[in-house]
């Protein structure tokens, strides 16, 4: 009856261990963290709602886009940018299953 005390007390304590860290990331909300990426337009393609930039270290990125990406530039839409390859911007995005989904595209207007 002892060991059995023993066995089943180690028992809930691993299954507390185990938990613990599964409920403090589901309370933090595991949302992924967001990142930046600046760059020149190369491309636009609305129907698989993507977009490509290249940064200054001649890096290409691909982004996903959506319904909720705001777009920062003066019609306010991804569709808006599709003639402006080499247009400078800024990206931010977060990493979701190995793809870069884009919350913000901003058009960033070059200095005089």
């Amino acid at each position: 009856m002892n060991r059995f005390r023993v066995l089943l007390g180690l028992a809930v304590t691993a299954a507390l261990l185990v938990s613990l860290p599964a409920a403090s990331a589901s309370a933090q909300g595991n949302a992924p963290a967001e990142k930046t990426w600046s760059g020149q337009l190369v491309k636009v393609d609305t129907s698989t709602k993507l977009i490509s930039v290249k940064g200054s270290d001649n890096k290409e990125m691909v982004f996903a886009f959506n319904d909720d990406t705001q777009v920062i530039s003066p019609d306010k839409t991804v569709q808006g940018l599709t003639g402006k390859a080499g247009a400078q911007l800024k990206i931010s995005y977060r990493e979701e299953r190995g793809n870069n989904i884009a919350t913000k595209i901003e058009l960033v207007e070059r200095e005089q």
